[in-house]
């Protein structure tokens, strides 16, 4: 009995945790370790119903990570009504706590879901396996099988081909092209421990084995070497193969149509103004965007630079240069504002002279307006225009007569 404690306590060391099977057998267990919790059948019924909405998940990679990374990732992916809560259980593998049943099913049943390119695993949790046993069936994905002859695209012979590249969950027999090809979709449930399925055959009496192309929508990585998800070829093995080697490969994967126009039919780009102009947002040429200088315009010459002002038809005829002209209109515009000032001030002058016979007379304009508080101000006068000598008695007289 001493040597098998021991042995216990060189499993532990040696970084293996023992199984609690393997304690019981041998160890005794006192009172206040035999005290039970119970937990009653109604309590347990409440328990049940809010482990509806458990999932458990993986991510399907050898490297570390932050698991608060993915959950924030995640979070932001689902964009579900309530944040659910997520929990880390063991090495790589998390508890997601859901809210009502709309969440539960998005995060479940819908896929694939990616973390930074690697896939991640996520299935319905009851709540009372152990976690470290749980074995995961597979990931939900779309794939595409091309080249179907049009008088076998019955959807039992898509169902028959579909089911060689896992469990069948939707068929599309007339989707929406968004991708390349002549295609049927469909959505299944891949085994992620076998190699992804690059082809289905099909008999047919008028041309016996025809393959068709499987491809795929949004998958996570893979190895191009075996197939399978969780690394890269060049972790396969020791990452060395050449490319004649490598059986599995981005042809695999279901390209997505342009949606940019044809050249012909694109919409031309209103025109902006700019600083030389308008300029088209087309894609003209930068020569026509540019402003010409004068070298482009031929100006850097001094001939040119002299005969401007001249005109190639009309040789012949005597320049006037524009120096001139101006000092000549400067100079009428200015006799003759001399000549318009002298007459008006005549006119004036003969008018204010002269009686017009049958006139109203005009009377004299009225004295300018004074405030009160500025007449009090003015002193008085006598009539040799000496201040009058004013007494207390006065100016209160003269304030109530105002």
């Amino acid at each position: 009995m001493a040597g098998e404690p021991a042995a216990v306590g060189s499993d532990i060391a040696g970084g293996q945790e023992p199984e609690i099977e393997d304690l019981l057998s041998h160890l005794e267990l006192n009172e206040d370790e035999l005290d039970d919790v119970v937990i009653g059948s109604e309590d347990a019924k409440e328990y049940q119903k809010e482990a509806r909405w458990l999932a458990i998940g993986k991510v399907l990679t050898q490297r570390s990570f932050s698991s608060e990374a993915l959950f924030e990732k995640m979070k932001s992916v689902w964009n579900l009504s309530r944040d659910p809560i997520c929990r880390e259980v063991g090495e790589n593998l998390f508890i997601f706590q859901m809210h009502c049943l709309g969440d539960w099913k998005k995060v479940v049943h819908q896929g694939p879901w990616t973390f930074r390119g690697w896939g991640l695993l996520v299935e319905d949790y009851d709540g009372l396996s152990d976690t470290e046993k749980f074995i995961f069936s597979g990931m939900q994905v779309w794939a595409q099988i091309h080249g179907i002859p049009e008088l076998y695209r019955k959807k039992e012979v898509i169902d028959d081909l579909a089911r060689r590249v896992g469990m069948v969950r939707e068929i599309q027999m007339t989707p929406k092209l968004y991708f390349e090809g002549n295609y049927v979709r469909f959505r299944v449930k891949i085994d992620v421990t076998k190699p992804l399925m690059r082809f289905v055959s099909l008999t047919i009496p008028e041309l016996g084995k025809k393959r068709l192309a499987v491809k795929y929508e949004k998958v996570p990585f893979f190895c191009k070497r075996c197939g399978l998800f969780g690394h890269d070829h060049e972790e396969c093995g020791d990452g060395v193969w050449e490319e004649k080697q490598l059986q599995y490969g981005t042809w695999m994967l279901a390209v997505r149509k342009s949606s940019q126009p044809p050249q012909e039919l694109r919409r031309s780009t209103p025109r902006v103004p700019t600083r030389g102009g308008f300029s088209s947002g087309g894609g003209s040429s930068a020569t026509a965007q540019r402003k010409r200088s004068s070298g482009d315009a031929g100006l850097d010459k001094d001939d040119d630079l002299l005969t401007t002002a001249e005109s190639p038809l009309k040789d012949n005829m005597q320049i006037v240069p524009v120096e001139k002209d101006v000092e000549k209109s400067a100079r009428k515009k200015l006799e003759l504002d001399v000549k318009t000032t002298d007459v008006n001030e005549t006119e004036t002058e003969s008018l204010e002279g002269s009686e017009i016979p049958g006139a109203p007379e005009v009377p004299p304009p009225p004295p300018p307006y004074v405030k009160n508080k500025d007449r009090s101000k003015v002193r008085k006068l006598d009539e040799n225009g000496n201040p009058l000598a004013t007494s207390a008695a006065s100016s209160e007289e003269d304030r109530r007569a105002q």
